[in-house]
């Protein structure tokens, strides 16, 4: 059985791990985080040594920046990291292939959307190092889809919460406007179960605009989202 290494137990983190755990797998665990004392390595360095295969799902582009450049002089022959951060594609394409050139590791990134047990996975990455990654995805995942190399998963998440952003701008607008109007927006909302309107962003953030906004980590997390697809929109 490989050996599993994991490096970010935040709020979609620790309850991968958990699952992954659930599934029979041991793993070998790191946090930034000093108070998330379920970790069991001392650095990133530790955990890209002890494991054959190393996940991460930290916070941003220079997150998995800086924990490539910790693990880069750890031997990573035939291991494999999966990158289930959200990143910015053309960064990621460029630093896996620092990583691969500074310790022979490989590198299949996967960042995800949705409710754990049924998310989406969008990968990008050789197809046979996809395939290697495919059994621990089950864990935790549902449909994962390969859209080409390394990089292609990370411009298909972004391309996915560009949806998602203008489609929870419009049911702001929606909401604002029947409140404008007189009418209770909380109906209008109710009303759309089962429209053309209907999602999954109607059912979890509609709720959350009533209620005078997201919470605090996904506004950081789409405004991180927003400036890479800016980025990537005003390059040809």
């Amino acid at each position: 059985m490989a050996r599993l290494g994991w490096i970010g137990l935040g709020r979609r983190g620790a309850p991968m791990v958990q699952r992954l755990i659930a599934a029979g797998h041991s793993l070998v665990t790191y946090d930034a985080d000093p108070t998330r004392n379920v970790m069991d390595a001392k650095s990133p360095a530790d955990v890209a040594a002890a494991a054959d295969v190393l996940f991460l799902c930290v916070t941003d582009t220079d997150a998995v920046a800086s924990i490539v450049e910790q693990i880069s002089h750890v031997d990573g022959e035939k291991k494999l990291l999966i990158d289930h951060s959200t990143t910015h594609p053309e960064r990621t394409r460029e630093m896996a292939r620092r990583l691969r050139a500074a310790n022979g590791m490989s590198w299949v990134d996967a960042p995800t959307s949705g409710a754990l047990g049924s998310c989406a996975i969008f990968l990008g990455g050789e197809a046979e190092d996809v395939a290697r990654v495919r059994p621990f995805l089950a864990a935790y995942g549902g449909a994962a889809t390969h859209f080409g190399a390394v990089g292609s998963g990370q411009l298909a998440k972004a391309a996915s919460q560009h949806v998602i952003h203008d489609t929870i701008e419009a049911w702001r607008e929606a909401l604002e406007l029947m409140r404008a109007r007189g009418i209770d927006p909380a109906k209008l909302l109710e009303a759309c179960k089962g429209a053309g309107s209907d999602s999954a962003v109607r059912g979890h953030f509609g709720p959350l605009l009533l209620r005078g906004g997201i919470e605090p980590e996904s506004a950081r997390n789409f405004a991180k989202e927003r400036e890479i697809w800016r980025d990537l929109t005003r390059k040809p």
